[in-house]
């Protein structure tokens, strides 16, 4: 019974990193991060993961940076990576400022990314803050998703903006990152389960 136990436990760790890499494919999503840092201006670039699409089950879609100081101007992207046929309608964003220069929000009214099987980019996102410090600010996406079926891929995170809060935000793990690390410790478990094993039947595996 225990020799059983123990062989079934061995199989589960070595099948574990199959089943993180499908987990890990599940988990991508569109990516906000940032180009270049201020001040004055803070420039961001919006990645589309393959497949993500938006305007599919909220519309408008909105990228929303907040805990923000002293804004005075938000900018709209100035290129893509798109298909030259695309990229105007991958750049109708608008940007707006409110609540006193702590929030920006970009909206997109446009009518898809097309569904591409490869990584796309939005380039030149802008937040101006003359003085303010470069901190960590809060972002959300609200209507980023697949189309088939519609399953949302909107994501939160924090990211370096024109923010009172100078303290590192606690950095999140990619799913390339996430991916490796669980196959490691898959491993690590797999390794205890045939030492065991050899331990207490005295022969190898």
């Amino acid at each position: 019974m225990i020799a059983t136990r123990h062989f079934y436990g061995v199989r589960a760790a070595l099948w574990a990193p199959a089943l993180l890499l499908t987990f890990a494919w599940q988990a991508r999503a569109v990516h906000f991060t940032l180009a270049s840092a201020g001040p004055p201006t803070w420039t961001y670039t919006l990645t589309y993961d393959p497949l993500d699409n938006y305007n599919v089950i909220t519309s408008p879609t909105t990228i929303t940076l907040s805990g923000l100081t002293g804004v005075t101007a938000a900018g709209v992207p100035t290129s893509t990576d798109f298909p030259p046929a695309l990229n105007a309608s991958e750049l109708m964003w608008t940007a707006t400022v409110s609540n006193g220069g702590t929030t920006v929000t970009w909206t997109n009214t446009g009518p898809g990314t097309g569904n591409f099987p490869t990584p796309q980019h939005v380039f030149g996102f802008t937040v101006t803050a003359p003085g303010a410090p470069n901190g960590t600010a809060s972002f959300v996406t609200n209507g980023i998703a697949l189309n088939t079926p519609p399953t949302s891929r909107d994501i939160s995170g924090t990211v370096a903006g024109p923010s009172p809060n100078t303290t590192a935000g606690v950095p999140v793990m990619s799913p390339a990152a996430f991916l490796l690390t669980m196959i490691g410790l898959a491993g690590v478990g797999a390794w205890e389960s045939r030492r065991r094993w050899q331990s207490w039947f005295g022969r190898h595996v």
